[in-house]
């Protein structure tokens, strides 16, 4: 859980596996994989709704994750938001 503190970005990418990013308004997004299950989900709206304020900044950085950022494009190309329309992950409202 310290970590989690330390830096929610990466606790969010890398511990719950989530997609993290900006949508066109500037608000976070958590994109999702079937594979999550509620816990996962409800502990990630927790950390974005605790860090917005970290989270939106490194975002707009081109932190892990964020829109232009290196992860903005999957491994085959794709752009998260494609994947995100194909049902591969469901953003979190």
């Amino acid at each position: 859980m310290t970590e989690m503190c330390q830096d929610p970005l990466r606790y969010l990418v890398e511990r719950l596996c989530c997609q993290v990013y900006l949508d066109g308004g500037g608000n976070i997004r958590l994109g999702f994989s079937r594979r999550h299950g509620l816990k996962d989900m409800m502990t990630a709206q927790g950390i974005v709704h605790s860090s917005a304020g970290v989270l939106r900044d490194r975002l707009r950085q081109g932190g892990t994750g964020g829109e232009g950022g290196p992860a903005a494009t999957t491994a085959d190309g794709l752009r998260w938001a494609d994947r995100v329309v194909s049902g591969e992950f469901c953003p979190f409202l």
